[in-house]
């Protein structure tokens, strides 16, 4: 019998770290010589609610180059769950966040969760985009935000969290919209959170 299944996909421009935030998650791995994703890679973790209830997360790390972006914009229809990611090193990437957020409206279920996500916060000395300016663009389109680093670990895990549990209470799959951490992963028990930055 297969589990219940949802759907999370990145979407962000080349190089801002998608691969790598699905590795460190599913496989708590890091590398800094990722090539860059041609198309379509996905990848899959099984974790369990807190009532014992297991649950499939299927990962879609999508390309961020121009001639791939029909497909992401396919896979935004079918998405329960968007980590949308720019690079704080790299303002190019944030700067089209806009562009990304008017695919995801035109295109995505109403039901569909949105993160913004400023990947590479161990970077700091290097920042093109401050913090600030990242709250101040979640803000505007009523998005949660977070800063991740995935050489560090920084919040990775709690961005999965919030967006499957965001994910869970919009599908009416959990009632108590009070309960913190209703999701256990492998990590979550054993790695208390870092703030970045």
């Amino acid at each position: 019998m297969s589990l219940p299944e949802i759907k999370i996909m990145t979407l962000g421009e080349t190089a801002v770290g998608k691969s790598s935030f699905i590795v460190k998650y599913v496989d708590d791995s890091f590398s800094s010589n990722y090539l860059s994703t041609l198309g379509l890679d996905f990848k899959q973790k099984k974790i369990v609610l807190e009532d014992g209830k297991e649950i499939n997360i299927r990962l879609f790390d999508t390309a961020g180059q121009e001639r791939y972006k029909s497909i992401s914009i396919n896979l935004i229809k079918k998405a329960n769950g968007i980590l949308l990611i720019y690079d704080i090193t790299n303002k190019s990437s944030f700067n089209s966040i806009e562009q990304w957020m008017d695919n995801i409206a035109e295109i995505s279920s109403t039901n569909t969760k949105v993160i913004l996500v400023g990947n590479k916060c161990d970077l700091n000395g290097e920042r093109q985009v401050t913090k600030e300016e990242g709250e101040r663009k979640a803000k505007e389109y009523n998005l949660p935000f977070y800063e991740t680093s995935c050489k560090d670990g920084i919040n990775i895990n709690e961005v999965f969290l919030r967006i499957t549990n965001e994910i869970l209470k919009k599908n009416g799959k959990n009632d108590d919209n009070d309960k913190k951490g209703e999701i256990l992963t492998n990590h979550s028990k054993k790695k208390k959170k870092s703030k970045c930055c």
